[in-house]
């Protein structure tokens, strides 16, 4: 496929639930064989942009536009999809085996195919010995894996994965992001939303954020971070709690783009390229003793908070 060319390009799409403006004419475009990551907070309209993209909800404005491998616009071919929801659908009664046989088959496999291609998923994802074992006996973990593979084993041109790292420990972490490299290597274009952008910083070549149904952010990791939306962040660790008064004049200044309260004696400061740290340092020993200072280029996570919070001061959520 043209790698030029988009697989899928949104135009203005919108979608309304009575009063409440879901996705308010969101366009973007996924290129063939990117990890491309969706971002916003709950509530931000992901889930509602994904369900139009593939197919499940009808716009009410705007228009999905889908190409084939020589470029040429074709319609939606959902067959060409797999889709891992944020909310598990797998019958946890049934062998992991026949789960996925019966999956495969559902994606127009014949039972042939459909047995051979879960068995080479079985023995790919180490879960050989559980063949033949009710999900429900399985760790979560390994219910995710299998619930990757049903969405995967067909190989489609486009998998959507909605929090594909919910429930699984560092070390699952780490086979789900190798997992994900993996498919994208075997020419498969992945849509990933998940919470984890530590993760995500690792992973994606392309990010959108979205919050209120809006985009406000869109671009390479490496755009956002050393953009206009980049810079530095300065973290300051007092000796004392901080006073909520000191807070809001930090917060209010000009020089400062963003600010967190990671704990209460610990602040993050959020700067832009050209900002004079050290002369902040200097008025902050004014308000109080400082115990320790660190100086990093602003992150993913730290611009995410800023841009998809409206900035305020804040206590750093554990799993934004």
């Amino acid at each position: 496929m043209n790698k030029s060319q988009p697989l899928v390009s949104a135009e203005g799409v919108g979608k309304s639930f009575g009063s409440i403006r879901a996705v308010q004419r969101i366009s973007f475009e996924v290129l063939p064989q990117q990890i491309f990551s969706l971002l916003g907070p709950n509530g931000a309209g992901k889930s509602t942009l994904v369900r139009m993209l593939i197919g499940m909800l009808p716009p009410d404005e705007g228009t999905f536009v889908w190409r084939n491998s020589s470029g040429a616009t074709v319609p939606l071919d959902r067959a060409k999809i797999g889709y891992l929801p944020e909310d598990r659908g797998l019958y946890k009664d049934q062998p992991v085996a026949a789960t996925l046989e019966y999956f495969a088959g559902l994606r127009g496999l014949n039972r042939t195919e459909s047995k051979r291609v879960s068995q080479l998923w079985i023995e790919r994802l180490g879960l050989t010995q559980y063949a033949k074992s009710k999900l429900e006996t399985l760790s979560k973990g390994n219910q995710q894996k299998v619930q990757i593979a049903s969405a995967v084993l067909h190989r489609p041109a486009l998998l959507v994965l909605d929090e594909p790292f919910s429930g699984l420990d560092p070390i699952n972490q780490e086979l789900m992001v190798n997992l994900i490299r993996e498919i994208r290597a075997e020419g498969t274009t992945v849509l990933l939303s998940a919470h984890q952008l530590n993760l995500i910083e690792r992973l994606a070549d392309h990010v959108m954020i979205i919050a209120k149904g809006q985009k406000v952010l869109s671009g390479t990791v490496e755009e956002i971070c050393h953009g206009e939306h980049g810079g530095k962040t300065l973290r300051v660790e007092f000796e004392q709690p901080i006073a909520a008064n000191l807070l809001t004049e930090i917060q209010a200044h000009g020089d400062v783009r963003g600010l967190l309260l990671e704990q209460p004696n610990l602040i993050a400061m959020q700067f832009g390229p050209n900002q004079k740290q050290l002369e902040w340092l200097n008025k902050l020993q004014q308000w109080g003793a400082i115990r320790t200072f660190q100086s990093s280029s602003t992150s993913l996570h730290e611009i995410y908070l800023r841009v998809a919070n409206d900035g305020l001061p804040q206590k750093e959520p554990s799993d934004v």
